[in-house]
């Protein structure tokens, strides 16, 4: 029998994980802690394997004592404990988190690779700060002061960060400044949307889904399909996809002074799109209700303006899923 060791064992849990086979890398962490429960590394590595798995509870313990036995190094495991924690904890954990990324910051050229590198995972850490003192944290005293304060530092952290001004526009939107946020939102897109796919400036995906929703709150419809599209060729089996593409046709032909012909032809756009939204949300079991009951509610309002086709109210909706059906939909 052969007597392994943590460090036999690390590149073994490495491999499973980078060929995403997350139970059976679950199997040699849980090996590895009967061998070492106190090893920081492995800790942190078990941590990450339990947030693929699910298991969110013993993901946090074990960045929690990887934080207790190593506080003073490793900004990676104050990141991951403050997104399994809340409120005030996870902003406790983000701190110090950004305290040791500046402090690792400072011994590199301020011009290198790592220096940039660490700018944008700062400037991203506050971001997560910001939102919540923004929503989560919203009732606290300092809570506009906090949020002030860590886009500012964000901002020179890492002024090309589109995620910065992305989220300074939120702000400003709970602030009724919606010119200034209309501006923030505009500047975000400059810093990528002329990028090539696959560039890594473009921020994620969620975060683009995100972007689409302020820039409707703003008005740039325009802008919010050009994001949609991009959003379409990545992926076009997501329901918030759909979801906010007829969401985004829906606000279009709310527009006044709309000629009546051009506001169906959007409505009828925005149908096709909310129940594409639908079949997939109903094929794939997703979970988030609300947004179902919006999309069916838009539907309704839709249909008693410009009434389904007679083909489209017996479709029992049993069919496969045709997405390229919906081609048409999304020319603007």
């Amino acid at each position: 029998m052969v007597n392994y060791t943590v460090v036999d064992l690390l590149p073994k849990i490495q491999a499973n994980i980078d060929s995403l086979e997350y139970d059976t890398a679950y199997a040699f962490c849980k090996r590895a802690l009967e061998l070492d429960n106190d090893h920081v590394e492995l800790l942190e590595i078990t941590g990450l394997v339990e947030v693929e798995l699910g298991d969110l509870w013993n993901a946090r313990e074990h960045y929690a004592k990887a934080v207790q036995l190593q506080p003073e190094s490793g900004f990676e495991k104050y990141m991951c404990l403050g997104q399994l924690s809340g409120e005030l904890d996870a902003i406790q954990c983000f701190q110090k988190g950004v305290e040791l990324m500046e402090k690792q910051k400072k011994t590199y050229d301020p011009v290198s690779q790592e220096a940039i590198t660490l700018g944008n995972k700062i400037a991203s850490a506050l971001c997560s700060m910001t939102e919540i003192y923004l929503t989560d944290c919203c009732f606290e005293a300092d809570a506009e002061q906090k949020c002030e304060q860590y886009l500012e530092t964000a901002q020179l952290a890492d002024p090309k960060s589109p995620e910065v001004y992305q989220m300074l526009a939120s702000v400003r939107l709970s602030q009724v400044r919606n010119d200034e946020a209309r501006a923030a939102l505009e500047h975000s897109l400059q810093l990528w949307s002329d990028k090539d796919p696959g560039d890594p400036s473009i921020p994620i995906y969620d975060t683009r889904l995100a972007l689409v929703k302020l820039l409707l709150e703003v008005q740039l419809y325009a802008e919010a399909f050009n994001v949609l599209e991009g959003l379409q060729k990545e992926n076009d089996q997501s329901v918030d996809l759909w979801y906010l593409w007829g969401w985004s046709y829906y606000c279009l032909g709310e527009e006044q002074d709309l000629p009546e012909e051009e506001r169906k032809h959007h409505w009828e756009d925005a149908r096709d799109c909310l129940e594409t939204a639908i079949k997939i949300y109903n094929a794939t079991g997703a979970d988030d209700e609300a947004m179902l009951q919006h999309a069916q509610e838009l539907v309704h309002n839709i249909n008693a303006v410009v009434p389904a086709a007679a083909e489209e109210e017996e479709d029992d909706g049993d069919h496969d899923l045709d997405i390229d059906s919906d081609d048409d939909a999304m020319e603007l």
